[in-house]
């Protein structure tokens, strides 16, 4: 059983929520307000935040931030109306583990759920393996769940880590976004292939100002992607 923290303008969505929640015997702290909210990651244990950006008088994204200031790594879900795609990148930037749109299926739902608990639970206990992975200027110190780029700490979000350590194991190998999704978050995310692309991108923000020799993300248009080292200039001869 898992202790999770809801948030929403709308009473009935949170209704609703709690009771397919409680159904799978998780604790459901459930709140309109975001003030509430912050105050109870702060006084209570909490395994899981999911939060409704649409929010009357704040701005959910800086209220999504603010959660992550309080626990980086309790696993937080945006469950939105919004789809539009700045929404969704916008989401992820703000740190949210997975943007999940109201549409969704009560099923696909609750498999989002237990693969964010599960995430949550390995990088609580340290289980994400027993050495570090590293590939040329990149390291994923797995135990401790932080990835260095030339030494450099890059914050990364559970799910970003999540798929550059599915990329750094395959390296070399062009994976599909479907192999991506399942690799990295399990066969119960969403399917919404896009969301990889958003991710994808979000790595090379992160990434990419701290890289001294290319870009290690390949995209291969119709295909997918690949981690790989770039290749060396060659020298020019006059």
């Amino acid at each position: 059983m898992a202790t999770i923290l809801a948030v929403d303008k709308d009473p009935l969505q949170l209704d609703l929520l709690s009771h397919l929640l409680q159904g799978q015997g998780h604790k459901v702290h459930a709140t309109p307000e975001p003030e509430q909210a912050l105050e109870l990651l702060q006084s209570q244990l909490i395994d899981l935040v999911i939060l409704e950006t649409v929010l009357p008088r704040h701005d959910g994204f800086r209220v999504c931030q603010q959660m992550r200031q309080l626990n980086p790594y309790t696993p937080l879900m945006i469950l939105s109306e919004r789809t539009d795609e700045d929404q969704i990148v916008r989401g992820l930037t703000a740190a949210a583990d997975a943007y999940v749109i109201k549409s969704v299926s009560p099923r696909q739902l609750l498999a989002q759920v237990a693969a964010l608990l599960r995430r949550g639970n390995l990088s609580r206990s340290g289980r994400w393996g027993d050495d570090s992975l590293s590939i040329g200027e990149i390291t994923l110190n797995l135990p401790q769940g932080l990835a260095l780029v030339n030494g450099v700490r890059v914050s990364l979000t559970k799910a970003e880590l999540s798929l550059l350590h599915a990329l750094m194991e395959n390296a070399g190998r062009v994976l599909s976004r479907e192999q991506l999704m399942e690799m990295a978050w399990g066969d119960g995310y969403a399917r919404l292939p896009k969301m990889v692309d958003v991710y994808i991108r979000q790595l090379r923000i992160k990434i990419q100002p701290h890289l001294k020799g290319g870009d290690y993300l390949r995209s291969l248009r119709g295909f997918g992607y690949k981690f790989e080292l770039p290749r060396p200039q060659s020298a020019v001869i006059n």
